[in-house]
């Protein structure tokens, strides 16, 4: 039925569904990690999102395999995504609202913008991506310096602090994977390569929460299941389809655009569903964040480097 679409009506589908779906991905993890513990989340989300690909490359007769040299590659780019960026995204979100945590985590073009800078054969910033850089970096301390200063006054600076860290950390994660799998360059299908990297970070998160027993501390309530169900389907499968789908289709400066239209609608929806609230201040430091990681994406494509832009599309919120 989809195919039937005209191209313009497919295209607006996939920017609505790439908006919404990952833009509200922060809602439902900061739902699921209120009913269950971190590594509990993160392994059952990945888990049955592995299940999900599995199962399409089984009915239409898609090949599950990958190059050798490319599996501990594919395993690695997976923990750093769903493994690393995801429970530290989940884990911070029990200290920040939803909406801060989005706009912390839409600095990640500005660290592999920054990371593919110094690594030998990388871009150079220009002027407007260095503004951008200082931008974000401004944009993220008026952001945060209302909780900061709130807290401080009641003598409890531990938790945005540490949450805004937590943050920075997992966006961090997901950057190292960007760059990184860039430099890989797979050969494998893109499709069967997500199920892999997806797979193999929900056994290790999965396996971490045995460990830890957080499994066995879970109390499976239908709050928590739904969230996990909706990032798993919309967040992590669907999500990815659009993205992958636009890719293809449209100009990537176009497709970009995900990176600052994400953090408003989870901040709207935070606001709307979870009654967060924001003051003037944090209305202004949400505007220069959103400002600065255009700066840096544009400089970006103008430059002709348009593959890091892709790059930091493939996170699965």
């Amino acid at each position: 039925m989809f195919s039937r679409l005209s191209k313009s009506t497919r295209v607006l589908i996939a920017f609505a569904s790439v908006y919404l779906m990952w833009g509200s991905t922060y809602l439902a993890i900061h739902v699921a990690g209120e009913h269950l513990p971190v590594p509990v989340v993160s392994g059952t989300r990945s888990l049955v999102s592995a299940v999900l690909i599995a199962l399409i490359c089984l009915l239409t007769g898609k090949n599950m395999s990958v190059p050798k040299d490319e599996r501990w590659k594919l395993v690695l780019i997976g923990l750093l995504f769903m493994s690393a960026n995801n429970m530290l995204l989940t884990w911070g979100e029990t200290m920040m609202p939803s909406g801060f945590a989005s706009l912390i985590v839409s600095t990640l073009p500005i660290m592999i913008a920054l990371m593919e800078m110094a690594l030998p054969g990388g871009d150079a910033l220009n002027k407007r991506g260095w503004a951008g850089t200082l931008l974000g970096t401004v944009g993220i301390t008026v952001l945060v310096w209302p909780s900061l200063h709130h807290h401080a006054v009641a003598g409890e600076t531990t938790r945005p602090l540490l949450g805004t860290f937590v943050l920075l950390g997992a966006a961090f994660s997901f950057a190292v994977g960007s760059v990184l799998s860039r430099r890989f360059r797979f050969k494998a299908d893109t499709f069967v390569a997500t199920g892999w990297q997806i797979g193999s970070a929900g056994i290790f998160n999965m396996s971490l929460a045995i460990v830890t027993g957080g499994l066995h501390r879970a109390v499976w309530t239908w709050h928590g299941v739904e969230a996990i169900v909706y990032l798993s389907v919309f967040g992590s499968l669907c999500g990815l389809v659009a993205f992958t789908y636009l890719l293809q289709n449209v100009a990537v400066t176009k497709v970009s655009t995900y990176a600052f239209v994400n953090p408003v609608i989870a901040v709207l929806l935070g606001v709307v569903l979870l009654g967060e609230k924001m003051g003037s201040t944090e209305v202004l430091g949400m505007g220069i964040i959103v400002c600065s990681v255009a700066m840096v994406v544009y400089s970006r494509v103008d430059r002709g480097k348009r593959e890091i832009v892709g790059m930091a599309g493939d996170a699965v919120e």
